[in-house]
């Protein structure tokens, strides 16, 4: 990647390697308000917390990748976001056999599922701030978001 174009983004951690020393996020993307809420609150949290936060591919995952399956397995903490009852992110993860530090579902939290890609800034802004406090705070101390 030239200068210019690594100047123009954030640039995450590598994932594969440095693993250990990350919270690593599976969230849902699903194709609904809630989904779309997990999907922004893990973008968030990575962005919010470089270094220490890490979304991960969890569709690479649940494909079987060898790769993703022990990023997540050699993490220093898994966090899986849900968009419903459903709950993909678990599940899949449970599938791989990766255990999980801390799950949350978006549809659990007095949030309405809609079949809509759009969401409520506030609940976003909720459904992060309830992970940093009931979680994050905890693990890598308090932060500001």
């Amino acid at each position: 990647m030239s200068e210019r174009t690594s100047s123009k983004y954030q640039l995450l951690p590598h994932c594969s390697t440095q693993a250990k020393d990350l919270i690593i996020v599976a969230t849902c993307d699903g194709a609904s308000s809630t989904g779309q809420i997990g999907n922004e609150v893990a973008r968030r949290l990575t962005k919010a917390f470089p270094n220490q936060v890490r979304m991960c591919c969890l569709s690479a995952v649940g494909a079987g990748s060898k790769t993703h399956i022990d990023i997540f397995k050699n993490a220093k903490a898994v966090i899986a976001i849900n968009g419903c009852q459903l709950m993909c992110a678990s599940n899949v993860l449970k599938q791989k056999g990766i255990g999980i530090t801390y799950k949350i579902t978006v549809a659990k939290e007095g949030i309405n599922k809609l079949p809509s890609l759009d969401f409520d800034e506030e609940e976003v802004k909720r459904i992060a701030g309830k992970i940093v406090n009931d979680f994050l705070s905890k693990f890598i101390g308090n932060q500001s978001q």
